[in-house]
């Protein structure tokens, strides 16, 4: 789950608990709002587990692990077009190549 995710679960579950833990809570409206988080939260949490990273990613396994150990040194083409598909589809990007190319080399 990327950070986004993470942190809309975190308030989703945090205003959830809020609405049913007041003192003067209306337990229908109480109700209402879990019977509508509860499966958001679910189908949210399940598909980000399910969802396979694009093929550019794996591809470049290789090329980030020679760019790890190379301490930046080696960027392969591989990587280099994961790199490109990571910067285009993520705005603002969210990890350093570094850190890329350590989520890249831990894909099955």
């Amino acid at each position: 789950m990327d950070s986004r995710k993470t942190l809309a679960a975190a308030l989703l579950i945090s205003v959830s608990t809020q609405a049913v833990s007041g003192d003067d809570v209306n337990p229908i409206a109480a109700a209402i709002f879990l019977t509508i988080c509860a499966p958001t939260l679910l189908i949210g949490a399940t598909t980000s587990l399910t969802t396979e990273p694009p093929e550019v990613f794996k591809s470049a396994k290789t090329d980030a692990l020679a760019f790890i150990g190379s301490d930046g040194e080696i960027r392969g083409a591989q990587f280099e077009q994961a790199s490109r598909y990571y910067r285009s589809t993520s705005a603002p990007p969210l990890m350093s190549d570094t850190q890329l190319a350590l989520a890249i080399a831990v894909l099955p």
